[in-house]
């Protein structure tokens, strides 16, 4: 697994825990940020663009 796809992984943490424990309107959108960017990193895996 290379370091992309590990960043995607720990923002997809973060971003439900914060969403979980935080109680603020900007936070959701802050967590559903870091979701949506992890859940992209994941997938695509690399940073360069062919």
């Amino acid at each position: 697994m290379n370091k992309v796809r590990m960043l995607g992984i720990l923002l997809l943490i973060i971003g439900t825990i914060a969403q979980f424990t935080l109680e603020n309107d900007m936070t959701d959108f802050i967590s559903g940020g870091l979701v949506g960017g992890g859940i992209a990193l994941l997938l695509n895996g690399q940073f360069k663009a062919r």
